[in-house]
């Protein structure tokens, strides 16, 4: 029975010319590629009926050489207007080198993982919650420096080119840019860590009213204590807010992080806060005007800072009515107390 020639193979290969692939493409790479950015997404109350989570985190970067194979521009290079601003649709496609990979940065984001569970970190990952370090996930970002951009990867090829001599020796990752939607940048890259602050995004400003006259610092961590009704022996209260699921839970505090602090004119724009507040109907008024937060003290962690607040609202946005939209049903609205909650909690 004829077979293909056991010297000249194209599909096996040997150890030795597999090794001698792998060096010319990680020379290749280095000759002619870049360094970028790469950040694991660490899943935040992750769903795992759905596997969704409602919130990502990214808190760590490591610098990766890649080589751009899309070097002529963008593909896809669009700008579209959509109800909620200008959207840009650029993507790119980056080639990594599959042992640079596995061998360098698999181990580390692999104990990163564990360490965030309370594993050892040897212990094997749960893909079913978003963990792998097998290869670059999709979900992950990119920090792409020429135009001081973040990517999304959006697939992963492990098949290009198709299994020379046996074997695959890049991965080839497609990726779109990253549009925020409320993730905590906490990399300690101050290029990367202030794409918190540049869209318009939710924000909740504080009106402060009186503190030790500390600053706060930029991109700082701040907790939210509620001093609303203190009682006897005790200067602060639990918070009682909706957890993601929808039920409500008692807080000792939220954490937030400062995106702009005006002292002069006393207002506090904070981002990225644990819990969030959203319109509840008040036990003894009745009531869905009331927001808990604004009778709070706000501590920083780094710079010290403590000042208190007497009013806390929503940061005006373009393509954003919900204001407008809830003072006109505040004006129309009909309120009977002896309804009944039909969801059975407040």
């Amino acid at each position: 029975m004829p077979y293909t020639s056991p010297f000249f193979s194209t599909t096996t290969g040997y150890s030795g010319e597999q090794s001698l692939v792998d060096d010319l493409v990680r020379e290749q790479i280095k000759l002619y590629g870049m360094d970028v950015i790469y950040m694991p997404r660490k899943n935040v109350n992750l769903d795992k009926l759905l596997h969704e989570s409602s919130k990502s985190a990214f808190e760590f970067g490591m610098p990766i050489p890649m080589y751009l194979k899309t070097f002529s521009g963008y593909q896809n290079g669009m700008e579209l207007l959509s109800k909620f601003g200008v959207r840009s649709s650029d993507e790119i496609t980056m080639v990594m080198s599959r042992s640079e990979f596995l061998t360098y940065y698999a181990p580390f984001i692999k104990s990163y993982y564990n360490a965030i569970d309370g594993k050892n970190p040897d212990e094997e990952l749960n893909r079913l919650e978003g963990e792998t370090a097998a290869r670059p996930k999709e979900g992950d970002l990119i920090y792409f420096p020429f135009d001081d951009g973040i990517f999304e990867i959006k697939y992963v090829m492990f098949d290009q080119p198709f299994f020379q001599l046996g074997q695959g020796y890049v991965f080839e990752i497609q990726c779109e840019k990253f549009e925020y939607s409320g993730e905590t940048f906490d990399t300690g890259i101050d290029d990367i860590d202030d794409s918190m602050k540049k869209p318009d995004y939710y924000r909740t400003e504080f009106t402060l009213e009186e503190g030790n006259d500390i600053s706060f610092v930029n991109y700082e961590t701040v907790k939210i204590y509620d001093v609303s009704q203190p009682v006897a022996g005790e200067d602060t209260l639990d918070f009682r807010l909706y957890k993601d699921p929808g039920y409500l839970h008692d807080v000792p505090f939220v954490t937030a992080r400062v995106m702009e602090f005006n002292k002069p004119d006393k207002k506090l724009l904070l981002a990225d806060m644990s819990d969030l507040d959203p319109d509840q109907m008040d036990r003894t008024t009745g009531d869905v005007t009331i927001n808990k937060f604004d009778s709070v003290i706000i501590i920083g962690d780094r710079s010290e800072a403590a000042w208190y607040s007497n009013k806390a609202d929503e940061h005006d946005m373009a393509f954003n009515d919900s204001k407008t939209l809830q003072q006109e049903f505040h004006d129309i609205k009909i309120l009977d107390l002896g309804d009944e909650n039909p969801f059975g909690f407040f």
